[in-house]
């Protein structure tokens, strides 16, 4: 199966562009929802975009399901290679100039 990995590649690409599309209607639903698509968009011209962008997402998620073990950041998708080391990170033991110190590196997961 020397295909595999270019088919595991494949589907890395489209589930990107698929939560690219998530990303997207999410930002439109958030400008609807606070009416600050009002400053940029008419009504008409508004919905048609909430309406593509809706049928470009059904079409990624036809293209590339949801899936929680596959869909990952490409930051952990790097890490998780061969040989791969995740460098720590250059802010987690910076001092603060107001005494606040971070309770938890988030980076930990």
């Amino acid at each position: 199966m020397a295909n595999s990995g270019e088919a595991d590649r494949g589907r890395s690409v489209v589930a990107r562009w698929r939560m690219l599309a998530q990303r997207r209607l999410n930002y439109l639903i958030e400008l609807y929802e606070t009416g600050r698509w009002k400053v940029y968009y008419k009504e008409t011209e508004f919905l048609k975009i909430i309406q593509e962008a809706r049928v470009a997402l059904a079409t990624w998620e036809k293209l590339a399901p949801s899936d929680p073990v596959q869909d990952k950041p490409v930051e952990v998708a790097i890490a998780q290679t061969e040989g791969a080391t995740i460098l720590p990170s250059p802010f987690a033991q910076m001092p603060s100039t107001h005494g606040v110190e971070a309770q938890d590196d988030l980076r930990k997961g």
